[in-house]
């Protein structure tokens, strides 16, 4: 698992969500933010417990493909069912994702080669 690889699908997803929150015209409202951060961490948090397990899952290439097709997916239905405040909990969330691999980074770098995974 390489955090760029990680990157670079969050960005693939961030940008066009972003970008179609900012055509819709979305209201930035603190809820919504709210929401995309603590999902984001939660769910960090939780798959942080069977690391190794998730992982190993994680590095197979039909998981990743079908985790970005889930989450295109699921914003969509979640954009028509909920409204457009869900693109922008998504991005929110893609964000902090992107802001935690970001701290993750620095902090490996700044111990050391050893403790690169």
């Amino acid at each position: 698992m390489t955090r760029r690889r990680d990157a670079a699908l969050a960005g693939a997803l961030l940008v066009p969500i972003a970008a179609a929150a900012v055509l819709l015209r979305t209201p930035v409202t603190p809820g919504a933010v709210l929401v995309g951060v603590v999902g984001a961490l939660a769910l960090e948090a939780a798959l942080s417990l069977r690391a190794s397990s998730v992982r190993a899952l994680w590095e197979r290439r039909t998981v990743q493909a079908a985790s970005v097709a889930v989450a295109v997916v699921g914003t969509t239905l979640g954009a028509v069912v909920f409204g457009r405040a869900t693109l922008l909990a998504v991005a929110a969330g893609l964000s902090t994702y992107l802001l935690l691999l970001a701290a993750v980074e620095l902090r490996s770098r700044g111990s050391g080669p050893e403790r690169r995974p």
